[in-house]
């Protein structure tokens, strides 16, 4: 069974076009509408979708929890994401089908980047690759678009991949989960339309900091050494060097340099929490790893 699933809140405007252009390339489409206050959910079962509703708005990676849930109790084959606010074309679909069968891969991600046809906002743009490259560090993926939305996953991935994030840094989760079940990815160029939808830089720079920092928890917990024992020794050396500036004056000169001392002390203390919380981390993950 192919399953196109829809996160959606408050796209009444959209979900009546997505459902029906959907139900051409798949089986069923199940629609998650997220605690929508306009008709969403109406239309989008008159329009054919099976529908499951949240109570309350609870972000769009509950929405997506739920149709990873369904999906797995419904023993889908194939599972196909893709946003409800109009952005994705529902008649691409095919394209990460084809690749997800052809080329025998267990994620295929819709990337907006390999179509020259795409406009991204410059300051999205910037963004996402932001979040992209930093993603690409902590799961060793090579991919052009971590926070696409359109992505189609087999059987296999289904039942591997359970996520937990509620919010917009579900995207970077799954990637982490699919780097850590060493599952295969491919991408595919797909068109991403903006049009009516909300762009503002305003709106968008405080959630692309958002996601940006849920990345950056995910890449601090796959490589700690890196992100905090390095730091961590550097900042205990730089410590060490400041208690000798102190230790110097004070003993040659009689001088006190209490700058020096400070520094020195919070320096010290905080390369070694660093240093320590990464040996911790390191630990749990080599545990983790190993009880996997």
């Amino acid at each position: 069974m192919k399953l196109a699933c829809i996160p959606a809140y408050n796209e009444e405007s959209y979900i009546e076009n997505l459902v029906k252009s959907a139900r051409n390339h798949v089986d069923h489409v199940l629609v998650c509408d997220d605690g929508s206050t306009d008709n969403t959910a109406n239309i989008a079962k008159k329009a054919g979708a099976i529908v499951i509703s949240h109570k309350t708005n609870q972000g769009y990676g509950a929405a997506i929890i739920s149709l990873f849930k369904y999906a797995q109790n419904s023993n889908a084959e194939i599972m196909i994401t893709l946003d409800g606010d109009g952005q994705h074309n529902p008649d691409q679909i095919p394209l990460l089908l084809n690749t997800l069968t052809h080329h025998n891969v267990d994620v295929v991600i819709g990337s907006r980047f390999l179509n020259r046809d795409t406009e991204t906002p410059g300051y999205r743009k910037v963004g996402i690759k932001i979040i992209t490259s930093t993603s690409n560090y902590g799961t060793n993926l090579k991919i052009t678009d971590s926070q696409s939305g359109f992505r189609a996953y087999s059987k296999n991935a289904i039942s591997l991949i359970h996520p937990t994030e509620n919010g917009m840094s579900i995207s970077t989760e799954i990637l982490q989960k699919i780097s850590n079940h060493g599952l295969s990815v491919a991408e595919v160029p797909i068109t991403v339309s903006y049009e009516g939808n909300d762009t503002s830089e305003e709106h968008s720079i405080p959630h692309g900091v958002s996601v940006l920092m849920n990345t950056l928890k995910y890449v601090s917990i796959k490589h700690p050494i890196q992100f905090y024992g390095i730091p961590g020794i550097m900042l205990i050396i730089i410590g060490i060097i400041m208690g000798g500036i102190f230790l110097e004056a004070y003993l040659n000169e009689q001088i006190i340099f209490y700058g020096s001392l400070l520094a020195s002390v919070v320096l010290f203390l905080l390369g070694a929490i660093l240093t320590v919380t990464s040996i911790i981390l390191f630990s749990m993950a080599n545990l983790i790893r190993d009880r996997n």
